[in-house]
């Protein structure tokens, strides 16, 4: 990989930001690589010195999002402000709405037709956001708020199964009461594998803090 420099990491940044607009405004597939350049100020040999195709740029943008949300989800996992119950709850409503916020971007990127793209997002996905989740269910554990003897496999099984839920009914939570639906049965879900004993996980429409 070239090594880039502040001008250049600058350039690479205008494409990426002129390509999402396109993507959002033209679609994923009507949008060329001629059409990014054009955008971009740059010429075509230069799109490809930072990107080998458009699908990179998807996930480049896609991991851009994440290392942002990584982040505040770690200040949350981090903080004594916050009970296991409550670090769980507004790191899944910091996920959940970080992506209803651009959720036109993840639509006509249309990641779930493109195989390389959707095997690329789930394992940045996972890989950044499971190990998390598992360090606050051990907190949980250890002060009582959860109970399970398999706290790695259950919050890896608990984490897979509610984001590929969600993943496949994101575009029809359209309505408050879609997004209750689905969201009351993700809150009974958590809340059984992980034996709350005083309340359940709560995910209701209340955004998280900033």
């Amino acid at each position: 990989m070239a090594k880039f420099t502040k001008k250049s990491i600058e350039r690479r940044n205008v494409i990426m930001e002129e390509a999402e607009k396109l993507f959002v405004e033209k679609g994923f597939e009507k949008t060329t690589v001629k059409d990014i350049a054009d955008k971009s100020g740059v010429a075509k040999g230069t799109f490809y010195y930072y990107f080998d195709t458009k699908e990179d740029i998807i996930t480049a943008l896609l991991e851009k999002r994440y290392k942002k949300t990584e982040e505040k989800a770690l200040r949350i996992a981090e903080s004594d402000r916050f009970t296991p119950i409550e670090k769980i709850e507004r790191i899944l409503l910091r996920l959940i709405f970080d992506r209803q916020d651009n959720f036109k971007i993840y639509e006509f990127f249309k990641i779930d037709e493109n195989a390389k793209i959707m095997k690329k997002r789930n394992k940045e996905f996972r890989d950044k956001f499971i190990p998390i989740f598992t360090e606050v269910v051990k907190e949980g554990i250890k002060k009582g708020d959860f109970e399970t003897d398999y706290p790695e496999e259950v919050t890896e099984i608990m984490f897979m199964g509610v984001d590929g839920f969600l993943h496949k009914h994101y575009a029809t939570l359209t309505t408050e009461e879609m997004y209750k639906g689905k969201f009351s049965a993700v809150e009974e879900v958590m809340s059984r594998s992980l034996n709350l004993k005083d309340r359940k996980i709560d995910l209701s429409l209340m955004k998280p803090e900033k």
